[in-house]
């Protein structure tokens, strides 16, 4: 491992306790992150509401950081709780306008939200190895299709979509992309891609803890639809605390409706910042490296590997084909070794700080637990 990674690796204490590889599912805090949050909370209790002002002013610096991090405007931000209130936000803009086309791959918080809004949804299906082919994709694009809904990267097989090609392709339908598996890990340029909206939360490849997350609305957007629900803060000037009128403010901020979440803002302020200062490409490349050597590995150990090992469709998550794999998992917690039971096996998701060394104990380890619950299996269906 170089000097760099090294270094970098001393941020993140879990990996003198555990083996974590699991961060599709949740990422820990680095320490410049958490000592930022920490700090934020030391002046609640220190200062209560006498740090609002100041507060109010870094937070726009965490907007300000978010929008250069996806190559976006400040007004084009929003800071949401999660991935949920940033797609139910995208549907009531958008499920009026005509047809939803996505994929049956797709986490129910990229669908769910167009569902219960009664919008007509057309499911495209994969190739094999869970490829979502832009080919298919352009075949289901009928006319009464007028927003697109897909995930950057998907959660249960890693297959990584070419947004700048769909962007291309999309004609002038709107673009909404869930990027909950790719912010923090993949290179992200809202323009490059010509998303509409974008929705993420904060606590898996990001790295920003629980409880935050980020909405991007093109300014065009913002211009041409109306928010279906308000609060104080939506208006242009909310200390004047009007109760009569409505005028809603230009900026994605009106999403933002009552008292901001400080202490996840910050968070996610603090973690963009860590991200930048290492290198979004750099953090890709390594992350690319670290899954193209676990994918190698397991399949030396005779594992099957599902997700795609195509370059340009890759991510950091790979998943080994495995029968039982909630008991599998569960022998591995045991181990303190964290991975996640999803798409018929194993779902293994390194970061940047993570080494080969910890992917080569994961095999072995893994290795052991197959063999483990295979000689159960084995007895289990010996007659007595």
């Amino acid at each position: 491992m170089s000097s760099f990674w090294e270094k970098i690796r001393r941020d993140f204490p879990l990996t003198r306790s555990g083996l974590y590889l699991d961060h599709a599912a949740g990422g820990p805090l680095a320490e410049p992150v958490r000592i930022r949050m920490q700090e934020a909370l030391r002046e609640n209790a220190l200062e209560a509401d006498f740090a609002w002002p100041r507060w109010m002013k870094r937070a726009e610096r965490c907007r300000a950081a978010a929008a250069k991090f996806i190559h976006a405007e400040p007004e084009e931000i929003a800071f949401v709780s999660s991935t949920s209130q940033a797609v139910n936000a995208a549907a009531e803009m958008l499920a009026g306008e005509g047809s939803v086309l996505t994929n049956v791959c797709e986490f129910p918080s990229s669908t769910l939200p167009w569902i219960w809004r009664k919008a007509k949804i057309f499911y495209q299906k994969p190739r094999a190895g869970g490829i979502l082919a832009l080919e298919d994709l352009q075949r289901q694009l009928r006319p009464e299709v007028k927003t697109i809904v897909t995930s950057s990267v998907q959660y249960a097989t890693g297959f990584r979509q070419d947004l700048e090609a769909l962007g291309q392709m999309k004609g002038r339908r709107y673009l909404v992309v869930n990027a909950t598996q790719s912010l923090g890990a993949v290179p992200f340029n809202v323009k490059a891609c010509n998303a509409d909206i974008v929705c993420s939360n904060s606590y898996k490849w990001l790295m920003a803890g629980y409880g935050g997350g980020l909405m991007y609305i093109r300014s065009e957007i913002l211009r041409k639809f109306k928010p279906a629900s308000i609060g104080w803060r939506s208006v242009k000037d909310p200390d004047a605390m009007k109760n009569r009128k409505t005028a809603i403010r230009s900026e994605a901020a009106r999403y933002e409706m009552g008292v901001p979440g400080f202490p996840a803002i910050f968070a996610v302020g603090a973690a963009i910042e860590y991200l930048m200062d290492i290198g979004i490409e750099k953090i890709f490349r390594r992350i690319l490296e670290l899954s193209a050597y676990a994918a190698e590995r397991l399949e030396d150990r005779g594992f099957r590997v599902l997700s795609p090992r195509e370059e340009r469709f890759r991510s950091g998550i790979v998943i080994a084909e495995m029968n039982a794999a909630v008991r599998v998992w569960k022998r591995l917690l045991a181990r303190g070794v964290f991975v996640s039971p999803r798409g018929g096996g194993l779902r293994i998701g390194p970061h940047f700080y993570n080494t080969p060394e910890e992917i080569d104990r994961l095999v072995e380890i893994l290795s052991a637990c197959r063999d483990e619950e295979s000689r159960n299996s084995g007895r289990k269906g010996v007659k007595k």
